[in-house]
């Protein structure tokens, strides 16, 4: 079992400055100062935890790590603004989930991490595209499309 989710509602809303500038805006403040969210996150063997985070940098640090777990690499989310780190390490067909926070392992397939990984991903970058169009005109809108797709093919 893997859960990765995000909390619509809770998606911080842009200032409108930073609405207007969305085409063009850098991916640094995409990824840091834009759409802050609760994020759950559950594995076997641990309950549901809520995290609060920049959106766009958590989809593209699991991008990453479904990027190296696809390859049979480690993979892990990493958090600027902390010392938090979420590391998946293959076991066989599964992953163990370790958290930097918490000595209690959690485990997941490593199918079911990068099917979820598409999901969330895709989700989330559908629903900023849905209330704010003009990010989809963001070169970074396409760099994050390119790695969902890079990891599409595991999911099927």
């Amino acid at each position: 079992m893997f859960l990765l989710a995000f909390d619509p509602e809770s998606v911080r809303e842009p200032s409108e400055k930073q609405a207007a500038e969305l085409a063009e805006t850098s991916e640094m403040n995409l990824r840091y100062a834009y759409f802050g969210t609760r994020v759950h996150i559950a594995a076997a063997g641990f309950e549901p935890e809520r995290l609060r985070v920049p959106l766009l940098d958590f989809v593209h640090c699991v991008l990453l790590a479904a990027r190296a777990v696809s390859g049979g690499q480690q993979g892990r989310i990493s958090f600027t603004e902390s010392s938090i780190l979420i590391e998946f390490v293959p076991t066989g067909e599964n992953l163990a989930v370790l958290r930097s926070w918490d000595p209690v392992p959690g485990s997941c397939g490593t199918a079911e991490f990068l099917e979820t990984a598409y999901r969330f991903s895709t989700d989330a970058l559908r629903g900023i595209a849905e209330r704010y169009p003009s990010f989809r005109r963001n070169a970074y809108h396409d760099v994050l499309s390119g790695m969902i797709q890079a990891i599409k093919p595991a999911e099927q």
